[in-house]
């Protein structure tokens, strides 16, 4: 938010380096904005909002550090004295000769208090015809306000908020994002859950080699870094819910992701009058397992369509590299497995459980076929 120049800023400028110091603090613009209001208006109320002006500074710092308020009824006093102490300036009891300034500043704040107790219009009702403030009295409560922030701010500069706790936006820690970027190692992939596509990102570092896998749905994704993005796909998106339980699929918008591997692709399901590949050995032993899981066709097809041989279409096609190693590529076989069932007429649950069946099935019978352990040869 640009905030323009006032006559405020002449006589106690760090009201103003306040809220340019967090532009996305809305509500910290907005209490600035009424400090400047008051002060150019009648003043009717400046008392008020100067003193919780320098509150609300101080209950931000404590909320950049995970920090509650020191109590529920805590004296500003209280709030300036734990902000300053998260910001490493604390009172050591005369061991320090900075504790003569904290505590010249702790009676700055205990005496805008006590000013604002006896001379605030509004936080506590006055006699009507009590005089209103002189402009010294308005200018000395304002520089000791101003003080006060400017010993908060230099103090907060000299620091870094806890990351999990901060509301600073990404770009105030490009030094740490530089670190993190240079020394991570990244890989990604697509897996399916419940049809749904999920996008897995590890990364490791060599002092974390185990490390850590987020999962992250493309709409998550979008919705979080870019909100337009994620209106567009949306709008060209439609969404279909399973009008019966033979179609028994959502339509989906892929995500594509670029990484620094291949990108998997959607599950490929398959129809098939005969089949020919390299799984052709398995036939029989298919039959008779697909009739041990009671997976029999209850939907009309063109003559000839078998579901033996679509199975077998079916795995071939989503048989990748080192398939039966990487869980990923399972996804893939079983989501395609399943919607070649469902169009036969299997029933969704059923189709479900079979697939799994069928995916555990062919990553024992493969092995010693030509292509089995996954080098595709469609």
């Amino acid at each position: 938010m640009h905030l323009m120049s006032t006559a405020l800023d002449s006589i106690a400028p760090h009201f103003r380096r306040v809220a340019d110091r967090w532009p996305d603090a809305q509500t910290l613009s907005n209490h600035y904005q009424a400090v400047v209001a008051s002060y150019q208006g009648n003043q009717h109320g400046l008392v008020e909002t100067v003193k919780s002006f320098v509150e609300s500074v101080c209950l931000t710092i404590l909320g950049e550090y995970g920090m509650p308020m020191p109590s529920s009824d805590a004296s500003m006093t209280m709030m300036l004295v734990e902000a300053l102490r998260l910001l490493g300036l604390q009172n050591t009891r005369g061991a320090s000769k900075l504790d003569r300034i904290l505590s010249a500043h702790n009676r700055l704040a205990d005496a805008l208090s006590e000013m604002r107790n006896v001379n605030g219009p509004i936080a506590h009702g006055k006699d009507g015809f009590l005089d209103s403030l002189t402009q010294n009295h308005v200018r000395t409560y304002l520089l000791t306000a101003d003080t006060l922030l400017s010993l908060l701010l230099a103090a907060f500069e000299g620091t870094e908020p806890d990351l999990q706790f901060t509301r600073e936006p990404y770009e105030r820690f490009n030094h740490l994002h530089n670190r993190v970027d240079s020394s991570v190692t990244v890989n990604s992939a697509i897996e399916y859950e419940d049809d749904s596509p999920v996008l897995v990102i590890s990364m490791k570092t060599g002092g974390l080699p185990d490390g850590i896998e987020l999962r992250i749905e493309p709409s998550r994704l979008l919705y979080a870094i870019d909100r337009t993005a994620y209106i567009e796909i949306l709008a060209a998106s439609t969404v279909q819910a399973a009008a019966s339980a033979t179609a028994g699929r959502k339509a989906e918008e892929m995500l594509v992701v670029s990484s620094p591997g291949p990108i998997e692709e959607e599950p490929a399901s398959e129809v098939n009058r005969t089949y020919t590949g390299y799984l052709s050995p398995l036939t029989e032993e298919l039959r008779r397992y697909v009739i041990s899981l009671d997976l029999s066709a209850t939907t009309p097809l063109p003559s000839g369509v078998s579901i033996i041989e679509s199975v077998l279409g079916t795995a071939e096609a989503n048989m990748g590299t080192d398939w039966k190693e990487r869980e990923s590529l399972q996804a893939r076989m079983k989501v395609a497995f399943r919607r070649t069932l469902t169009q036969f007429g299997i029933p969704e649950g059923k189709a479900k459980e079979g697939a799994e069946h069928l995916v555990a099935w062919f990553k024992i019978q493969a092995i010693g076929l030509p292509n089995g352990e996954g080098d595709s040869a469609r």
